[in-house]
């Protein structure tokens, strides 16, 4: 069931959170598609801060061995996945790793006010999308977890632990 659909039954006090987190995966799929898509298909001019800034090196390298797109085709696979409502809490997993690196950069190595400034959304969006589907995460946390492999499912069972 969709965000929307759940918002008339979440009751009044959880009803704007269901929109905000429906604003925050809209935004944030959007961004990272738009993001990656940029890459292949030059639709924006990259902004930066005044004068060269020192993730250019970094990126540069990125660029070099060919890691830079693979980046940058991940953001565009989740942003659209998140866009469509498909595999959220699987997607925002996935965009984790590129949001720390991301943050990482924005925060310790630039430090310019616009780059934090995109650190900071990515690390926000991120996180609001984590939170709103813990659900789906907080089994990974059992101190004694149970051995429950996937090929001892029954057919046609859907699984479950």
């Amino acid at each position: 069931m969709s965000l929307a659909a759940e918002a008339p039954r979440a009751g009044k006090l959880k009803h704007w959170t269901v929109y905000f987190v429906l604003w925050c995966r809209m935004a944030f799929g959007l961004h990272a598609f738009i993001s990656g898509l940029n890459y292949f298909v030059p639709l924006f001019a990259l902004s930066g801060g005044p004068g060269p800034s020192p993730i250019g090196e970094f990126q540069s390298a990125m660029t070099d061995i060919g890691m830079y797109g693979l980046i940058k085709a991940i953001e565009m696979v989740v942003g659209a996945f998140l866009l469509a409502n498909r595999l959220v809490p699987l997607m925002a997993l996935i965009e984790m790793p590129i949001t720390i690196a991301i943050a990482y950069l924005c925060f310790v190595v630039d430090r310019s006010p616009n780059i934090m400034f995109s650190g900071a959304r990515e690390v926000f969006f991120n996180s609001v999308l984590l939170a709103a589907y813990a659900d789906y995460f907080l089994p990974l946390f059992a101190w004694r977890a149970r051995y429950s492999p996937i090929w001892d499912r029954k057919a046609g069972g859907g699984g479950g632990a």
